[in-house]
């Protein structure tokens, strides 16, 4: 019986190719929606500006630097794991994406060793305490952001979560669906 690869080396496989720049577009574009939509948070994150927190996804070959700016965060995705940060946070990325929603609470995260975190603490707990302050729904913001192209956005997020659950990837992670 052939062995199936696991979600995360198969994302891995074809994302390895691809250039960052569409990527980073993208990222560009939802991080500026969120940044309008959640102006409170942004407000909370005054005293980190100018701090940068580099999360990766275990097993990725792609980081995110989150950049904090006095009025927007921004949001890049690099390749190169040895960036300049503040603070660096690490673990499994499906972990990782529901501590963002706060359906996971980050300490208990940290304090099970799910997530790894280094840096500086204080600008953590900053940044952990803005995004906790608001419900934030990812799919929601993405697809919101997606404009008149989130009825197809929509379907391929779908479509993506349905074969990460599928091939043991875990949770729907963005569509709330179990783990099957």
């Amino acid at each position: 019986m052939p062995r199936i690869m696991p979600p995360a080396t198969i994302a891995r496989l074809l994302v390895r190719p691809l250039p960052l720049m569409p990527l980073n577009h993208l990222l560009s574009l939802i991080t500026r929606h969120m940044c309008r939509r959640h102006q409170a948070v942004v407000r909370r994150l005054q005293p980190i500006v100018g701090h940068h927190f580099l999360i990766t996804p275990d097993g990725s070959d792609i980081g995110f630097l989150l950049e904090i700016h006095a009025h927007r965060v921004t949001a890049t995705a690099t390749r190169n794991s040895r960036l300049p940060a503040d603070v660096r946070i690490s673990g499994n990325f499906v972990r990782l994406v529901q501590m963002l929603e706060g359906s996971l609470d980050g300490d208990a995260l940290f304090f099970s060793r799910e997530i790894s975190i280094e840096g500086d603490t204080e600008a953590m707990l900053t940044l952990r305490n803005a995004i906790d302050s608001e419900d934030i729904d990812l799919r929601a913001e993405v697809l919101s952001a997606c404009g008149p192209l989130a009825s197809p956005a929509a379907r391929l997020l779908d479509a993506g979560t349905s074969l990460w659950v599928r091939y043991g990837g875990g949770t729907g992670f963005l569509n709330g669906s179990p783990a099957r």
